[in-house]
């Protein structure tokens, strides 16, 4: 019996596509890595076999789709019968049986949160809330999603009380951007994107409770976070001061390190000034230790880890002195090596110090004004990152 179009589909989806994946991966392994590469050689080999298998998955994957194609135009009842007896059972219906269960889980709320019972163990499973943009989710959000939930499932199944909520982060830049650029209300724009990554997070079959559904530009939500802020300044632990900052004047505000590429904004491309800015800071660095000692038991990635404690950025030094020749003015600078502070032959100073000016000597002050110019765009996650060192 000739195969059907989409009985074409199921055994491509089994070998073809699989074999692409999988298959090829040891052949193209034992094709370009050899025991005797050096290592810039393997470097360069395992490059090849990551390009190599790149090319053969998209070109099985091509291979699907067109298959998937054909079996939309010429699929007849008479497919699902020759499916199911090559096969040897009958085929599964995804939209249907999918559709039946998803509408369960929401008719008997399969996974709503339960009544702590204190004899049971309990697992607090939070995802990264998503920002319910306008085109709705990327292949990035059920990446992450998925593995979260599968972990949801195995808690509950071991008996866990489960706690798997869903919010969204839909407070923020983007929002007010586009309500800027399209005079629309972001209340209106906002609330029909969170409809809408809503449909497409329940069409993935997650296991949310949905009755926890939180957004941060929900009012019960925002009393909150202005609750917390009010006591932190009652602490002492909020305080004005002025600090440079990535000011973006077509968006009309301060972007954080990682919204600023190559000296423009990430959205919309607008150029970024480094400019001293009053505004609301947080005393963070007092619970520096507290931070680091809290990473001792945690169970997390060593790159993870690494991250975190220069995050938080405890060092222990001191705080030098150099006077300018001429002046009555200082240059404060901290160190962690105070016992190398004989041999300093020179001072560098950032862009934005407030002594520049002082202490550059005319016949320099063009060079330097226009080095300042060119440098106060970057941020300062550019500055660290990059391995080329400038200055006049």
């Amino acid at each position: 019996m000739k195969p059907s179009s989409r009985a074409l589909v199921v055994l491509m989806a089994s070998s073809t596509l699989f074999r692409a994946a999988f298959a090829y991966v040891p052949l193209a392994t034992k094709r370009f890595i050899t025991p005797s590469s050096s290592s810039s050689s393997r470097l360069a080999q395992r490059s090849a076999l990551v390009n190599f298998s790149k090319r053969s998955f998209a070109f099985h994957a091509t291979e699907l789709r067109s298959a998937v194609d054909e079996q939309q135009t010429s699929s007849s009842p008479t497919d699902d019968a020759a499916v199911s007896a090559a096969s040897g059972g009958p085929i599964y219906d995804f939209k249907e049986v999918e559709k039946k269960w998803q509408e369960y889980w929401h008719e008997n709320e399969t996974f709503k949160t339960p009544v702590r019972n204190p004899e049971k163990e309990k697992k607090y499973v939070l995802d990264m809330f998503p920002y319910p943009s306008g085109s709705g989710l990327h292949v990035g959000h059920p990446e992450g999603y998925t593995a979260s939930d599968v972990m949801s499932r195995y808690w509950r199944m071991k008996g866990f009380d489960v706690l798997h909520p869903m919010g969204w982060d839909s407070f923020g830049l983007p929002a007010e951007q586009f309500a800027i650029n399209t005079g629309a209300q972001p209340a209106e724009t906002t609330e029909k994107n969170i409809a809408n990554f809503k449909r497409q997070l329940k069409m993935l079959g997650f296991s949310y409770d949905w009755d926890k559904e939180i957004a941060t530009t929900d009012i019960d939500y925002v009393k909150w976070t202005q609750w917390i802020f009010l006591q932190l300044y009652k602490k002492g632990l909020a305080e004005q001061s002025s600090v440079s900052v990535n000011w973006c004047p077509e968006l009309g505000t301060v972007l954080a390190n990682e919204e600023v590429i190559n000296g423009l904004s990430e959205r919309g491309d607008f150029p970024v000034e480094r400019l001293p800015l009053r505004q609301w800071l947080l005393k963070i660095t007092d619970y520096a230790d507290r931070l680091e000692a809290g990473l001792e038991n945690l169970d997390w990635p060593s790159g993870t880890m690494t991250s975190q404690k220069q995050w938080i950025g405890k060092s222990e030094g001191c705080n030098a002195d150099f006077q300018i020749d001429g002046s009555d003015e200082k240059i404060t600078v901290f160190t962690t090596r105070a016992d190398t502070l004989m041999g300093v032959t020179y001072i560098t100073l950032a862009p934005e110090h407030p002594l520049i000016s002082a202490v550059t000597s005319p016949e320099q002050k063009e060079e330097v004004d226009s080095y300042v110019t060119t440098t106060s765009s970057r941020s300062d996650l550019d500055r660290t990152a990059s391995k080329d060192k400038t200055g006049v």
